[in-house]
């Protein structure tokens, strides 16, 4: 047994993936880069970009910056520096919750080898017990893009209540989210204009996808053409969100037909004495 819930009718395990701590990641990158040569420089706001001969210069909080070619890979957390780039990216929450310690045994029953989880709903969710095998942690998007983040939170308890009823009502000790960014039609890409390379739209999988394209981006800036070939290179730039200049208006509407489309296709897939 892999799962200890009868939520799922079926699933796969994948013994060819893992999973790896997201900010260890990205303290080895830094020290990885800066031992090679790379010059990283703290507090200092883009805040816009302008095609120039000969390159494109940066503009920041601490004066202008002559290239002959830029790299934009800010993804959801791209602000009003670029606002061509922002009508085609849409921010979006994705939120975890951490269960307060479990009693003894529970992590036995619910999750027995100890591995990572998602589900293939449109809304996924995901989660894995924590490093020492104590808590929970539960993730997914939250439907949100502004307030209090009581009712987002107390959705996911709910949610992970109807995957393991014997959760329901557990106490939490954090709550959290970030942002994710999607693009018109949920690919990830490299794409360029002028003398700009975009890397971004890594639809909430960013630990991958951004260490990936972010090389392909590279050896597209360096001019080695072979290297940088992949499936994900796009020309034209993808295109613009209707009615959309950088605040996702729309969010909610989404989240509420997408969650209206999992319970119906859930519906459907549950066996007739079920249903009844």
């Amino acid at each position: 047994t892999y799962i200890g819930t009868d939520f799922y009718t079926g699933g796969f395990v994948r013994m060819d993936t893992g999973g790896l701590h997201p900010a260890k990641l990205l303290a080895g990158i830094i020290r990885v880069a800066m031992a090679t040569g790379a010059v990283i420089h703290e507090n200092t706001a883009v805040t816009g970009t302008i095609a120039e001969a000969g390159g494109v210069r940066v503009r920041t909080s601490r004066g202008d910056v002559l290239a002959r070619k830029v790299l934009i890979c800010t993804d959801a957390y791209t602000d009003g520096f670029d606002p061509w780039l922002r009508r085609r990216i849409v921010p979006v929450r994705s939120r975890i919750i951490a269960t307060e310690p479990l009693a003894e045994g529970v992590m036995d029953r619910l999750m027995p080898k100890r591995m990572m989880y998602g589900d293939m709903r449109q809304l996924s969710y995901y989660y894995r017990p924590s490093a020492d095998g104590s808590r929970i942690l539960f993730g997914g998007r939250d439907g949100t893009t502004a307030g209090d983040a009581l009712a987002p939170t107390t959705h996911l308890r709910s949610e992970l209540g109807r995957i393991f009823p014997e959760l329901r009502g557990v106490g939490l000790t954090h709550s959290w989210f970030g942002q994710v960014a999607m693009h018109r039609d949920m690919v990830p890409r490299i794409f360029t204009s002028g003398d700009t390379v975009y890397a971004t739209g890594f639809c909430g999988s960013g630990v991958v996808w951004a260490r990936w394209l972010g090389k392909k981006a590279a050896f597209k800036i360096l001019g080695e053409t072979e290297k940088a070939q992949s499936a994900f290179d796009f020309d034209p730039a993808p295109k613009a969100v209707p009615f959309y200049r950088g605040k996702p208006w729309f969010i909610p509407l989404v989240y509420s037909l997408y969650e209206w489309r999992d319970k119906r296709a859930m519906r459907r897939r549950q066996p007739e004495a079920k249903r009844r």
